[in-house]
């Protein structure tokens, strides 16, 4: 099943570290009783700004902490935007985690205070914030166990925020469903379905909100649709992403699997060769995977059409199970002699391969009775290593030899499937009848005399 992980990018966060910083300011609109001690205000406009100018955020933090700590009460105004600063730092030093903490506490000042000690637009910014900062934990976290308290956090401080945005951004929602889809799928195999639909509800908000969405929108979207087994219109989704943007390769590749994931193997065909005109999906393994495609479905004669090609042109590896399936291909067709011939050629192209081929060829002249033509290319196998299962084309060949009466080469197959492991058992067997059939045949030949 389809996944999305929306990690909020460290580069859009120092962007909007830059925006928050260029827009908020340390003394409140007019309608707030509270301002800065002369002290604080004097730190901030003189040791802070000359450090944090010169980007010296270590200094910068001292300056910051050294007031904080000369403070005489932890929660006045005071304290509330020192902590706010000090998160603003430690956001610009890139030190997402520890910027938490401090604009946490920022908030919880404000909050306890009536009228609070930030304007609502402040607040909004601190709570978006936040829930970033604890959604980016949640991606990040090795602990497990922290990760449900990370996603509990940025969720409720999302919830807040959209309370007090009564016309949020599209952006701003596909981050909200982000969150909610990531956490509702933390387990794939148990994701929690009100929740997913949840963020499904917030996606086709945000859509709706624009007239050209963006992909991230269509693609958490897809994943949500695929999450609760609603493939038709997972489909109907695709299908419309390759018209609006057929150049993306990517949705052609969806397109296709879900259509096999769907067990529509005709509808995926077509989905690959649309890809393919369009210029995708066109590797050795797209098209091996296309052949695959054709030959599960009982379309052996264009499989073979489509891999003959393919390993003659290169546009399929030219790999020795290939021509074997190739071979394969033309049996199902009933075209023995082709499939043959396919196996001779492939024995040309690898003629330092383990008599895996020879094996072959020799199985498809037994099929059709041609018993002597079947045991030279036993014994070629048997000379390069025996293929895939030695004991088998020893046991083979014994029996093959057995039947041409070629005593001689059948005691001496029979011998070596017995020296292995898997081929013992037969092996002994077949000897045991061999040398049977021998003393038979003296005994006839000594009572003639």
């Amino acid at each position: 099943m389809s996944s999305f992980n929306t990690r909020f990018p460290v580069r859009a966060l120092a962007a909007l570290v830059v925006a928050w910083l260029a827009g908020s300011a340390f003394a409140q609109s007019a309608d707030k009783p509270y301002n800065l001690s002369e002290e604080t205000s004097e730190v901030l406009s003189t040791t802070y700004k000359t450090a944090s100018e010169a980007k010296n955020y270590d200094a910068a933090l001292e300056a910051i902490n050294k007031q904080i700590g000369k403070l005489k009460d932890p929660t006045s105004f005071d304290a509330a935007v020192l902590l706010q600063v000090k998160a603003q730092t430690l956001l610009q030093k890139s030190d997402f985690a520890s910027a938490i903490g401090p604009l946490e506490q920022a908030l919880q000042l404000s909050d306890a205070h009536t009228p609070a000690y930030f304007e609502d637009r402040t607040t909004t910014e601190f709570l978006f914030f936040l829930a970033q900062l604890y959604f980016q934990e949640a991606a990040n976290s090795k602990n497990p166990g922290a990760v449900a308290g990370f996603y509990d956090k940025a969720d409720g401080f999302m919830a807040r925020w959209m309370k007090l945005n009564k016309k949020p951004n599209p952006d701003a929602l596909l981050f909200y469903a982000s969150l909610i889809f990531n956490r509702a799928a933390q387990d794939p195999e148990h994701a929690d379905v009100a929740a997913v639909k949840r963020a499904l509800d917030i996606v086709d908000k945000a859509m709706r909100m624009s007239t050209h969405p963006k992909d991230n929108l269509y693609l958490l979207k897809l994943v949500c649709l695929q999450h609760l087994n609603r493939n038709a219109e997972a489909v109907e989704l695709l299908e419309l992403l390759v018209k609006q943007k057929p150049d993306n390769k990517n949705y052609w590749q969806q397109l296709a699997a879900l259509y096999l994931q769907q067990q529509q193997d005709i509808r995926a065909i077509l989905a690959f060769e649309r890809a393919q005109a369009n210029g995708f999906m066109n590797t050795p393994k797209d098209n091996f995977n296309l052949v695959g495609i054709h030959f599960n479905i009982g379309q052996y004669e264009r499989a073979a059409e489509l891999l003959e090609k393919g390993l003659h042109d290169g546009s399929i590896d030219n790999e020795e199970k290939n021509w074997e399936l190739l071979a394969y291909s033309y049996q199902q067709l009933n075209r023995d002699f082709k499939a043959i011939d396919t196996l001779k050629e492939a024995a040309k192209v690898f003629p330092k391969s383990n008599g895996q081929l020879e094996y072959l060829i020799a199985q498809n002249y037994y099929s059709m009775e041609k018993l002597d033509d079947a045991l030279p290319n036993l014994q070629a196998s048997v000379k390069k290593g025996g293929g895939n299962k030695p004991h088998s084309t020893y046991l083979f060949l014994a029996f093959v030899s057995y039947e041409l009466k070629k005593f001689d080469i059948a005691l001496d197959a029979a011998n070596r499937a017995i020296a292995t492991p898997e081929g013992k058992a037969e092996g002994q067997r077949m000897k045991q009848a061999i040398e049977d059939l021998i003393k038979e045949r003296e005994a006839k030949a000594a009572k003639a005399l």
